[in-house]
């Protein structure tokens, strides 16, 4: 079941332009991870330090196993850092529905 995640992020004040670089050099690999049809970052217009990522994966379990990627090779921790918690931003995941035909 295809599903989208919605993860939000609120870097310390002055951070978000090196969390969208490390998103810039990570992304064609995560574009390439099994399950993968989509990914992307939008920072808000009215606070650039708040972020919004929006993937679209074949499946929860496929979104699991790149997060699990993320976590071994170190990139998941190096983006943390940069926010102002150190717990896990608000991640939401919904199945998808087609309304085009």
């Amino acid at each position: 079941m295809t599903v989208k995640v919605l993860a939000e992020f609120n870097c310390v004040d002055g951070n978000a332009d090196e969390f969208i670089e490390i998103c810039q050099n990570i992304f064609p690999v995560t574009r390439e991870f099994d399950g993968c049809s989509h990914i992307d970052i939008s920072a808000d217009q009215e606070d650039p330090n708040r972020l919004i990522m929006t993937e679209n994966w074949a499946s929860k379990e496929h979104h699991l196993k790149y997060l699990e990627y993320r976590t071994d090779d170190g990139n998941l921790e190096k983006l943390v850092a940069l926010l102002e918690s150190p717990r896990r931003s608000p991640t939401s995941i919904y199945r998808m529905h087609s309304l085009i035909r």
